[in-house]
């Protein structure tokens, strides 16, 4: 009952139809925002040594495996991820792929400085 939605809820900054390319301007800065935020609460969780998130310790796991960086190895796991949506014949949208490089280079870069 309660796992019925009858509809994805519309806010400002919605994109007019999924799958968009050229969202608009508010749209964009608020995912690029989101997602730079999202990347560094990972690094600072990170840093802290409290926990992290099952796809962060995938990456740490690989990273310290392979010599790679941490954001480095979120990239690779990313791309490796997306390639298992080809037999779905789902595509990716702007924020798929602005979410793999985003998070993996504030990774990287916050982990560095």
């Amino acid at each position: 009952m309660f796992l019925k939605i009858k509809s994805i809820p519309k806010t400002s900054w919605s994109s007019e139809k999924p799958l968009n390319f050229k969202p608009k301007l508010r749209t964009f800065v608020l995912l690029c925002f989101g997602l730079f935020l999202f990347g560094f609460g990972e690094s600072l969780l990170i840093h802290a040594a409290i926990g992290n998130s099952p796809w962060v310790v995938l990456a740490e796991g690989l990273s310290k495996n392979f010599n790679w960086s941490i954001g480095f190895a979120t990239f690779l796991c990313s791309i490796v991820v997306l390639s298992f949506w080809l037999p779905l014949k789902q595509k990716p949208g702007i924020g798929t792929i602005l979410n793999i490089i985003i998070i993996a280079g504030t990774l990287d870069l916050s982990m560095y400085l």
